[in-house]
């Protein structure tokens, strides 16, 4: 299995795009979701994810991911990463979207966590070292 960040960079820029302008680059969002919560749902599936396509379709990851998509709007204000970027970048001295990845991992971190007390018929997922020794 590909490691996480592998796995991940494509949900930069709402699934990752850019345009060349007269030789630079210009970074072009193309999609409406943020990829620090992309990857937070990622990262939902691997630790509660369905492990066969039988079994309640609107089960525990589905309800976490709805919790996380809830609690990053509360928190940041916006889902789209088209409305969210120009806005955090201008408040970043580096012009980057460092706080929303910040602040996305820490709410994807929350909810993994929590994740049985969110939604009882979660199960605890397996111990964090099995999960890191699967992925690396």
């Amino acid at each position: 299995m590909p490691r996480p960040p592998k796995i991940a960079s494509g949900f930069h820029g709402g699934g990752g795009a850019s345009k060349k302008n007269g030789g630079e680059t210009e970074w072009i969002p193309t999609g409406c979701i943020c990829g620090a919560l992309a990857a937070g749902i990622l990262i939902l599936g691997v630790l509660y994810g369905r492990t066969s396509p039988k079994g309640p379709r609107y089960g525990c990851i589905s309800q976490l991911s709805s919790y996380l998509h809830k609690r990053f709007q509360e928190e940041l204000g916006g889902k789209c990463c088209a409305l969210l970027r120009p806005f955090y970048q201008r408040k970043d001295r580096e012009g980057s979207c460092q706080y929303i990845y910040q602040k996305g991992a820490e709410l994807a971190v929350e909810v993994a966590l929590n994740g049985p007390a969110i939604v009882t018929e979660c199960r605890k997922f397996r111990g964090i070292k099995k999960i890191v020794n699967q992925l690396y």
